[in-house]
């Protein structure tokens, strides 16, 4: 009697032990947050890599001001935007590096670029640059953390 309430409660450790570790597991697998879309959006969203990296992922060349010509991987802004859901009242909308810099787009110029992009960085995933066609080379963030619409 005594050996069979042994197993019991060992059997009970291991299978809190397993349901703890696969709870701590699905949330490492996600990684940290690596970008925010906030402000006046009906859902911010706080995306991890493997968050963007599940999205539709296209790869198209855009004129780079300064660079010429250059492939970009990346999601298509106006996808990140559509998935916040705009409020209304919404005309512009600030792009924010890790270093601080930030740069301010009317909303209207950012809808209607097709091709603007979140990029992911080839050498260090979770860093992200925007590819801004049609837009000035300060458009083109690096190392981008957040989105805010105002």
């Amino acid at each position: 009697m005594k050996h069979n309430r042994t197993i019991m409660i060992a059997l009970a450790i291991l299978i809190l032990a397993g349901i703890l570790l696969s709870a701590c597991g699905s949330a490492a697998t996600q990684g940290p947050v690596t970008l925010t879309v906030t402000g006046l959006v009906n859902k911010e969203l706080k995306l991890t890599d493997a968050d963007l990296q599940a999205m539709t992922v296209v790869k198209l060349t855009l004129e780079h001001p300064k660079n010429g010509p250059t492939e970009y991987n990346g999601v298509r802004l106006n996808d990140l935007l559509n998935q916040a859901g705009i409020k209304a009242g919404a005309a512009t909308i600030t792009f924010t590096a890790s270093d601080g810099f930030a740069n301010d787009l009317d909303l209207a110029t950012v809808q209607a670029c097709a091709d603007c992009l979140v990029t992911f960085d080839p050498a260090t995933p979770g860093v992200y640059n925007l590819a801004m066609a049609g837009q000035s080379s300060k458009s083109w963030v690096k190392q981008l953390i957040s989105i805010t619409v105002k």
